[in-house]
């Protein structure tokens, strides 16, 4: 893989160093790791995620995070109004009576906030600005599963390094609406990359940040042997579709991996509009059938990776707060494509497309295609999207 064009000079610029990277997978393995962070913790914990829920999992959190507050530990949790919204006022109270700093990003409200375009869609969590978990995993049980249901499929990293004081910048700016002075880097090209190489990047179009995007857009270009795609709610714009045609007739090697059993059926039925121009142009489709994949992770040449929150359609392009992490570092992404090749060869399902496949579920699929993209663009700018900060419970 080659970065050889002056912007991705740049790009490269704008990694930096960490100690130590680990590979998580949703399901218990990953909470355990979360509440061990917390109660290591000593000094300061800042979560933002866009679900919270106030079953077994959150529950589980709740009082791991009230735990820490009583050994004096500094907690700030934000979530999503949007996302939270089946949150119950007796759990936000018994939060905020424990002493955790509590917020909502944009509350829904159907007589003062009605917004419902920009919402708070990153999930971080920064534990004494020296640890972070970053990804796409929701706090909530069907992310962590039961002895009865097994756990939506997705991913995070765990990063350890003083690169995490960036992410603690980021939640700040969140908590404490103080979007002016967004943190920024010295560019300054590494003499040479360490084991672990992280790029921190954002999408908030509002204010004018499309890293994620770029970082897409870029990588698909400069591949040189294979792409593997993870992609929930898959929807892909122009830009990131022809990159993946040019990348294809290069002789790069494309998998593509999505839900077989969807939580938004028409999402699903969108999805599945885009299986013949994928097959067409020599990108194989796998469905993964055990549970529902809420996945966002791409692998390129074995080198390359990102991960993190960002979904390949409109909304995460142009609506929503986003927040992956890039990963430059051979051995690491070497192991994760690994994995990903476990889980396809173990969980999925090849998707050939069936040219005899009836009129009707072709229009069918088309309708909730450009459906699916005029509801986004909808949702995107209706009614407006001006009162973006959090909100403290009262």
């Amino acid at each position: 893989m080659k970065f050889e064009k002056r912007n991705a000079q740049k790009y490269l610029r704008s990694f930096a160093k960490a100690d130590r990277l680990t590979f998580l997978q949703s399901g218990e393995t990953f909470f355990k790791e979360f509440i061990k962070q917390i109660e290591h913790a000593q000094h300061t914990i800042s979560i933002q995620t866009y679900k919270l829920d106030d079953e077994i999992t959150g529950q589980k959190i709740a009082d791991a995070l009230i735990r820490a507050v009583k050994r004096g530990v500094d907690v700030d949790l934000v979530v999503d109004g949007f996302g939270s919204i089946e949150l119950s006022s007796d759990f936000e109270k018994y939060l905020v009576e424990n002493g955790i700093q509590f917020r909502f990003f944009s509350k829904i409200s159907l007589f003062k906030n009605l917004r419902i375009g920009r919402r708070l869609h990153h999930k971080i969590a920064v534990f004494d600005q020296q640890t972070a978990l970053v990804g796409g995993i929701n706090l909530a049980t069907k992310y962590e599963g039961t002895p009865y249901h097994k756990p939506w499929l997705d991913f995070g990293v765990l990063i350890e390094g003083s690169i995490c004081k960036q992410f603690e910048k980021i939640c700040f700016l969140i908590e404490e609406k103080a979007f002016v002075g967004m943190p920024k880097r010295k560019l300054g090209m590494p003499t040479n990359f360490s084991a672990f190489n992280i790029n921190i990047r954002q999408n908030d179009w509002l204010r004018k940040r499309s890293q994620i995007l770029r970082s897409y857009l870029m990588a698909v270009q400069n591949s040189e042997k294979s792409i593997i795609l993870f992609a929930s709610y898959f929807l892909p714009g122009f830009r990131l579709r022809k990159a993946l045609e040019n990348a294809s007739r290069r002789g790069v090697k494309i998998k593509v991996v999505l839900s077989g059993i969807s939580d938004i059926p028409f999402f699903h039925n969108a999805s599945k509009y885009l299986y013949k121009w994928l097959q067409k142009n020599n990108i194989r489709v796998y469905e993964w059938t055990p549970t529902v994949l809420h996945a966002k992770l791409a692998v390129i040449d074995g080198e390359w990776m990102t991960i993190g929150s960002f979904n390949l359609n409109h909304l995460s392009a142009y609506a929503s707060i986003e927040l992956n992490v890039d990963i430059l570092s051979k051995p690491f992404v070497h192991q994760v494509t690994q994995r990903l090749q476990e889980l396809i060869e173990t969980g999925c399902e090849e998707i050939l497309y069936d040219p005899d496949t009836r009129w009707f579920l072709r229009a069918k699929q088309a309708s909730a295609y450009y459906l699916g993209r005029v509801l986004m663009n909808w949702i995107t700018f209706f009614p407006n999207i001006r009162n973006y900060y959090s909100k403290m419970v009262d």
